[in-house]
């Protein structure tokens, strides 16, 4: 009898054992699954903690936010339809957008733009990214896409001084 208690004893022993390894291969399969969701997850919390012109990272998306600077600029200082459709024509015309997509890009990037309070501030961390990223001939594209844009309603003296600092701030001359 005592055989008996001692084999069953033992079994029980070996499947408590076995089931604590399973719970533990569980553990190692989570913590590898978590490993590798990692930089997704750390992408998605960084996109979360930023705001206003520090979601801006594409050379479009500076592009975009430098037309609405410009826009902003005019005599109503703010965005009139005009100057939207003027923007979304541009950003088919000489980026090879899609209307829809153009449609899209302009209006997630005037709801990053809205938190920005002197259109004027964005030249310079928009230039940041510009500047590694485009060529000369594209800079000038640029430049005649803001000044396309700044004409929709009559070019005042604030947009063409806009466009020339960003013309420095490139090195067009």
């Amino acid at each position: 009898m005592h055989i008996l208690v001692l084999i069953i004893g033992t079994a029980i022993g070996v499947l408590f054992w076995l089931s604590r390894m399973g719970r533990g291969a569980g553990d190692v399969i989570d913590a590898a699954q978590t490993l590798s969701n990692m930089p997704r997850r750390n992408r998605h919390r960084r996109a979360v903690n930023r705001r206003g012109l520090s979601l801006v990272n594409t050379p479009v998306e500076a592009a975009t936010i430098l037309m609405l600077a410009i826009a902003r600029m005019g005599k109503d200082r703010r965005l009139t339809s005009r100057e939207r459709t003027r923007i979304e024509r541009q950003l088919v015309l000489h980026m090879q957008m899609e209307a829809d997509d153009a449609d899209g890009l302009t209006r997630q990037m005037e709801m990053v733009h809205d938190d920005v309070t002197l259109p004027e501030a964005v030249l310079f961390p928009m230039v940041d990214i510009l500047l590694p990223a485009i060529e000369k001939d594209d800079a000038r594209r640029l430049a005649d896409m803001m000044n396309a844009v700044a004409e929709v309603h009559g070019k005042t003296h604030e947009q063409a001084e806009f466009v020339r600092r960003y013309r420095e701030r490139m090195g067009l001359g």
